[in-house]
């Protein structure tokens, strides 16, 4: 066979993306979290959920709330996979692929995990920095205590009156 006769594979940009789905059997090893027949809405609303209950307080928080939404949706896949290929099975077997997707669902269970404990021990020593910080503070003076006066003498002034009278001077006269 000459050379000139080998495929030398495709050569439009709409025959390349055909031709890179070709080995797609299941995306689990795939670069895209989404493969045709899935609904990007409800991967949409695990990862707004997951945004909501973890609130990332910077970017790396985030990225592993988005890892975590990964994972979980890897994870699912290979479930739902795995139940695909048992109902296609003949009854009393495994079929070939079922070690492959409980191996990939198993790596992306625990990849989720891993994730998510990361990110709870960031949230943690970030509130115990915060708590340290807050703790530093000084704590607030105490109110000082209220004069108290002797019974006033006969024939002096009363400290309390004379106070009060100095208080209703200088409101009234904007002091």
């Amino acid at each position: 066979m000459s050379q000139d006769s080998q495929s030398t594979g495709p050569r439009t940009e709409s025959g390349k993306a055909t031709s890179s789905r070709n080995a797609l059997k299941h995306g689990l090893a795939s670069g895209t979290i989404l493969i045709p027949g899935e609904d990007p809405d409800e991967y949409d609303a695990l990862l707004e959920a997951l945004l909501d209950q973890y609130s990332p307080a910077n970017i790396t928080e985030e990225l592993l709330v988005h890892a975590m939404a990964k994972h979980h949706w890897l994870k699912d896949r290979a479930l739902r996979l795995q139940g695909s290929a048992l109902a296609a099975a003949q009854p009393g077997e495994l079929p070939a692929t079922f070690s492959v997707l409980l191996r990939y669902q198993t790596t992306n269970e625990r990849a989720f995990h891993k994730a998510l404990a990361t990110l709870i021990a960031m949230q943690k020593e970030s509130r115990a920095t915060l708590e340290q910080f807050v703790s530093q503070r000084r704590p607030p003076r105490a109110a000082p205590e209220p004069e108290t006066y002797a019974d006033p003498v006969p024939g002096e002034p009363d400290p309390a009156s004379a106070i009060a009278s100095f208080r209703k001077f200088r409101a009234q006269n904007g002091f």
